[in-house]
């Protein structure tokens, strides 16, 4: 799998020590220019800020101009180039928290996923020990996602 990410699953994933997930349930992690000049422009302190030199696995993309239509759609710079990433590069899956972000990139036929479904496939695949322990470390770390939700997904691995 692919993968095209915007700041807040990167976000999350770094302050809840489980950003080493990422290159081990994809082939590719991408991130736009725009997603990387958020992330630059964030607090000192942040966790993905600080490592985000030190990651040989993430591969820095930028989209050539004009971008499409998208950038009328009132989403943030970085949603807004990793759905165009993804638009003009069809083997990649958009990884969006994002509620308007994920339903523009929806719209438009893309593959779409967000940072459960990320902990997800790090379940399936045992890169983490417990899909419902890694769940609790990201909400620790500010992630919000419905107890439904989770119980759904958890229930899913199960089978």
């Amino acid at each position: 799998m692919r993968l095209v990410c915007d700041a807040s699953p990167l976000i999350v994933l770094a302050k809840a020590r489980l950003l080493a997930c990422l290159p081990q349930v994809a082939s590719s992690i991408e991130v736009p220019q725009a997603v990387i000049a958020e992330v630059s422009a964030g607090p000192a302190d942040d966790p993905l800020r600080r490592q985000l030199a030190g990651l040989p696995w993430l591969t820095v993309v930028e989209l050539p101009t004009p971008i499409s239509p998208v950038t009328t759609w009132q989403l943030g710079a970085g949603e807004t180039e990793v759905i165009e990433w993804t638009r003009l590069h069809h083997d990649r899956t958009a990884v969006i928290d994002d509620h308007a972000g994920r339903r523009a990139a929806k719209i438009l036929g893309l593959k779409v996923t967000g940072t459960l479904g990320i902990i997800a496939l790090a379940a399936k695949q045992g890169v983490v020990p417990s899909f419902v322990s890694a769940v609790d470390q990201l909400r620790a770390a500010g992630l919000y996602v419905s107890t439904a939700l989770v119980e759904d997904v958890a229930r899913a691995l199960e089978s």
